[in-house]
């Protein structure tokens, strides 16, 4: 009965070392806004050459692999909290000339970069 205790203690020791540890939470930031234009074919002062581009999906990619997806705001804008690498940001729409907008980034520990993609609308 001794042994039979010391054997599954030293089991219990064993398997306790060979826990891997937990992953690190996200150190860096990515950023930013999405937008269409041109919205008129001549630039007028004081009138925005594009427009935000609310409720559409952005995602984060390692290779082919989807990372972290979300949504634009209401002010087109979406925001990120990965692990620091290169990833490709991609917002996709069927509502523009370009049906996609991306940018590869590298991340490193603790920074914060700002990535504003904007959609072709076409209007020349």
């Amino acid at each position: 009965m001794r042994s039979t205790v010391l054997i599954l203690i030293a089991m219990l020791l064993a398997a306790c070392g060979s826990q891997h540890p937990a992953a690190a939470p996200p150190t860096s930031v990515v950023k930013g806004t999405v937008s269409a234009g041109p919205v008129s074919p001549l630039a007028r002062p004081g009138v925005p050459s594009a427009v935000v581009v609310r409720g559409t999906t952005v995602e984060a990619l390692r290779g082919s692999q989807v990372i972290a997806a979300t949504r634009t705001d209401q002010a087109g804008r979406y925001e990120f909290k990965l692990q620091p690498g290169t990833y490709l940001i991609r917002a996709q729409s069927d509502k523009y000339l370009s049906k996609e907008k991306s940018e590869t980034v590298t991340l490193s520990h603790g920074q914060s970069l700002t990535v504003n993609l904007v959609f072709d609308t076409g209007i020349r």
